[in-house]
């Protein structure tokens, strides 16, 4: 959805365009002084009459801020301004401003819309767009259901675990709370001995979250959950990469476009700086571009997705698919939450280019093909990067935007039942088909499939960093797209002639050579492309 400006009383409300060649990113053209930035509108030159045309007037536009001097740039305009401008610098290309979101499972659940009565209701959960439905008016809303959770070893009260109980999944009638210092939640309007459809617990770092199905508020109302060890041998990462070096990745720089990193966790040293490419944020106060830090609104997925890259713990253990990689953090994703702007992401993959980053790593999708990133990705495959996408977790739609470019790496989520307790979330994630060793192996129940897939990669219950110094388990195409990506990069560090290509012949052979080492696991191609990166 554009963002839109409130406007002067008696103005129509002004709407957020980018202004971008015709083909690519750049044009001679934008260099003009009426499209640099400014904190006024400007009036642009009317075109005059033509024949059998009649004079139009010059549109009035903002320019907010821009890509280089000959780059893509960020205005804000009317509608009908924008009318104007396609007939006064016909030599541009005008797209609206459109926004990405992280695609990780974590406190998504209860945020699906309510599914229609004729529609037959999803089996699983997955990401989602609003809120949990008020309870079954029949709940009188003096009524409440009481959960106490604690720690499984010591006992001792968890604080911070986030809950969601549906009475009825697919109308999303239920309640949710937070358990405080006491370790306790209350959620309003279910009685204690309610039938429960579904119960999702998000735990707070260092534990695994809980899932129940038709149970009772009596059942519930006393919860114990498991802490996470990073060392665990069930852990589905370490299952696939912990054979590879700590040197893996060494040499190689990977692009972290998200929601910013923690530079300060112990477990990530091997962050090197980066960029806040949230142009709102900049333009209000310019030292806020150092600000690549996790953002204030869900900030930890890009902590959590660098630390799948790249994580090197020489305390905790834990570690990435490449330790030895080197991780730059470009934030996308404003500290006052909702998507990230084509705009912002373009911004990013611009920055990564010009840092010499190898590798681009993008866990964000949206529904819609947009020109600017498209270009933007290309320009970055030009230049001898490699994009890796997240699929989406729409539970099982289409490809999402940008991972369904032919230009990107789209990766689908793949999960492995005995990765993580039996009463965890990830128990809601698996489905059909399997595959595997043993049939073990699944495509995650949320995870996008289609033609555009490329790659799977571990999706379900993926342990790695949280802000901090903590470590905890999300699940998500946004986690399987690390995974491969950090894979990439111990490839690339791995083959001398591949390091000395240059340009769009070495992303080429780069993307080539990770598909050549990727084994089918017997899902099919829609599910898993050329199937699992793995040693």
């Amino acid at each position: 959805m554009a963002k839109t400006t409130t406007a002067k009383k008696g103005t129509a409300p002004r709407r957020r365009y980018i202004l971008m060649a015709t083909a690519g990113l750049h044009d001679p053209v934008l260099t003009r002084a009426n499209f640099q930035p400014s904190a006024q509108s400007v009036k642009l030159a009317a075109r005059p009459a033509l024949t059998g045309f009649a004079a139009t007037a010059g549109p009035d536009m903002q320019v907010l801020d821009s890509i280089r001097a000959d780059g893509p740039k960020l205005v804000s305009m009317a509608p009908e301004a924008e009318l104007s401008l396609r007939l006064s610098v016909p030599g541009l290309k005008i797209v609206p401003e459109v926004f990405y979101h992280r695609q990780w499972q974590r406190f998504r659940t209860h945020m699906r819309p309510p599914v229609k009565a004729t529609a037959k209701p999803k089996k699983k959960a997955g990401r989602s767009t609003t809120r949990v439905s008020a309870v079954a008016a029949a709940a009188p809303m003096t009524t409440s259901l009481q959960i106490t959770v604690t720690d499984q070893t010591d006992g001792k009260p968890v604080k911070g675990a986030h809950m969601v109980a549906f009475t009825n999944f697919a109308s999303r009638a239920g309640a949710e709370g937070t358990t405080g210092a006491n370790g306790r939640a209350t959620l309003s309007g279910l009685a204690p001995n309610a039938a429960l459809e579904r119960v999702y617990v998000y735990a707070p770092a260092g534990y695994w979250g809980h899932y129940a199905a038709n149970t009772t508020g009596a059942r519930q109302s006393a919860l114990k959950l498991d802490r996470v060890d990073v060392k665990d041998s069930i852990l589905l990462l370490p299952q696939f990469y912990a054979a590879l070096p700590m040197t893996a990745g060494t040499g190689v720089t990977v692009a972290i476009i998200d929601s910013g990193v923690d530079g300060t966790h112990p477990d990530l040293p091997n962050v090197r700086g980066g960029l806040n490419c949230v142009s709102d944020e900049v333009r209000a106060d310019p030292a806020a571009a150092a600000n690549w830090r996790p953002a204030q609104s869900e900030g930890e997925h890009g902590t959590h997705v660098a630390g799948i890259v790249a994580g090197r713990g020489t305390t905790s253990g834990f570690r990435g698919v490449a330790p030895g990689a080197t991780l730059r953090a470009y934030r996308v994703f404003p500290d006052a939450g909702g998507g990230a702007s084509n705009f912002d992401i373009t911004k990013a993959i611009d920055a990564a280019v010009a840092d010499r980053c190898d590798i681009i790593n993008m866990s964000l999708g949206g529904p819609q093909k947009d020109d600017l990133v498209e270009a933007a990705i290309a320009r970055a495959l030009a230049a001898g990067v490699v994009v890796i996408v997240a699929a989406g977790n729409d539970n099982r739609s289409a490809v999402s935007y940008p991972a369904a470019l032919t230009e990107s790496v789209a990766v689908s989520a793949m999960g492995r039942a005995g990765t993580f307790p039996d009463d965890s979330i990830g128990t809601s994630d698996m489905a059909d088909p399997k595959g595997g060793a043993g049939n073990k192996d699944f495509i995650a129940d949320f995870s996008n499939i289609g033609p555009q897939v490329d790659i799977t990669g571990p999706g379900v219950e993926i342990v790695s960093t949280l802000p901090g110094q903590g470590h905890g388990s999300m699940s998500g195409t946004s986690m399987a797209c690390p995974a491969v990506a950090g894979f990439a990069a111990y490839l690339l560090a791995t083959d001398a002639g591949l390091r000395q290509a240059q340009g769009a012949d070495r992303s080429r052979q780069l993307k080539e050579h990770l598909y050549s080492k990727c084994k089918p696991e017997g899902f099919g191609r829609d599910f898993e492309g050329f199937g699992l990166p793995a040693p």
